[in-house]
């Protein structure tokens, strides 16, 4: 007869937060292979022919590899054992649950899984810190701090976590701790952001720090708080900073970004700079697909005198494009005529808008954020006017870049803060 494998998920740590259906299944086991932070102290309860197998893992010590643990759960299951194989936390968060679950159920093995409470969220509670808030967090977000955040290997984005307004709790993240605290501040989190860490949650040698962002890496070293640990920050909702230029090449997701910024807003006031283009289909197209995207609740102001926009900015705004509004300029000012005497006039006359521009992005009273296309990495264009236009926002962007509080580069819709 088979048997089968249940994975059971024992919970942060102390004997008594096991779920009682965990606990069932563990009491009635004849094999048991059991991780180093599940809660062992069960172990005892277990009758004297459970065959009990270690199968701790820690960066530093394997006693069997990942392979061999699922091929002892295979092979005790089809000698008809109940095999229940006993982790920390919950089976599926930041563990290898799924895959052990795959790799049974290919060899034809039954597997049930009992979830269990994770330290994600037991830690914090054991410690007494909140992870949401009436007046705080609406959510919070898990993820791994075991790679370096400047590795281009770690999936996760940095800039994303840190503008979310969810609380970050992040496991198994006491070495890149340093590295961790160093990049959110890079990218906007508060310095004295609220930071909390609770090693040994739920045990008798439970112990956790409180701090803020800016030295909350030396706080903990200074206490002493080693793995198996869980560190809680709290971000906070967070608005972009005042003046954000977002730059990006086509179809880089730039404007889709600059969106994101201002999500769950309601003041924001849309800004298309773009002229008419009568009896351009595609064009029309384009601009009805941005209508579509754009919240219901936002106003849409469509003009090519951003600098009266900027001035008398109530709530947010959103400026897409610098781009468009510089070819607008270019048109009104004869830029493109050939006329080799006009020519000084009009670079005057464009001069004059785009100080003007500069101006008022500088002194806008309200939140702004604004999109412009990135010209420096393009080709070389192949027409004086092209060369022309692509030096003008080049430009242009540097000015605005100097006077914004953030910069943001789009490349193939994943954000890099510049500033």
């Amino acid at each position: 007869m088979t048997g089968r494998v249940v994975l059971v998920g024992g919970g942060p740590g102390a004997d008594d937060l096991i779920t009682v259906r965990g606990l069932d299944r563990l009491l009635a086991a004849d094999v048991v292979v059991v991780d180093r932070l599940a809660p062992t102290g069960l172990l005892d309860r277990l009758g004297p022919d459970v065959e009990v197998v270690d199968a701790a893992r820690t960066p530093t010590r394997r006693t069997l590899t990942h392979d061999e643990i699922v091929a002892l759960l295979v092979d005790r299951a089809r000698a008809g054992k109940l095999v229940v194989r006993l982790k920390g936390g919950d089976p599926f968060v930041l563990a290898h649950g799924a895959q052990e679950v795959a790799a049974c159920a290919a060899a034809g093995v039954e597997v049930e899984v009992v979830p269990g409470v994770s330290s994600a969220t037991g830690a914090p509670v054991l410690a007494g810190v909140p992870l949401t808030a009436v007046d705080g967090a609406t959510g919070f977000t898990v993820v791994s701090g075991h790679a370096d955040p400047e590795d281009p290997a770690n999936p996760l984005d940095w800039s994303a976590l840190a503008r979310g307004g969810t609380t970050l709790v992040v496991l198994m993240g006491m070495k890149q701790l340093p590295a961790i605290t160093a990049r959110l501040l890079a990218e906007g989190v508060p310095a004295d952001a609220v930071a909390s860490c609770v090693a040994d949650a739920s045990l008798p040698t439970q112990r956790s720090v409180r701090g803020t962002l800016r030295d909350f890496a030396q706080t903990v070293a200074d206490a002493g708080l080693r793995n198996p640990a869980v560190v809680v920050i709290e971000t906070g909702a967070r608005h972009p900073a005042r003046r954000t230029l977002v730059l990006g090449g086509s179809r880089s997701g730039k404007s889709g970004y600059a969106e994101s910024l201002l999500a769950g807003r309601p003041d924001v006031t849309y800004v298309a700079t773009a002229a008419d283009r009568p009896g351009d289909a595609e064009w029309d197209e384009r601009i009805a697909r941005h209508r579509q995207r754009r919240p219901a609740a936002w106003t849409t102001l469509e003009t090519g005198d951003l600098v009266a926009a900027l001035r008398g900015a109530r709530g947010a705004l959103l400026v897409d494009s610098v781009t468009t509004w510089l070819a607008r300029a270019m048109d009104d000012c004869g830029y493109w005529t050939d006329d080799d005497r006009s020519a000084p006039t009009a670079e005057q006359a464009l001069a004059d808008r785009v100080d003007a521009l500069v101006a008022a992005w500088r002194d806008c009273p309200g939140t702004v954020v604004a999109v412009s296309d990135e010209v420096g990495s393009g080709v070389v264009p192949a027409t004086h006017a092209g060369r022309a236009f692509r030096d003008a926002l080049g430009e242009l962007n540097q000015r605005l870049a100097a006077a914004a509080d953030e910069v943001q580069l789009v490349t193939a819709g994943i954000a890099r803060r510049l500033r």
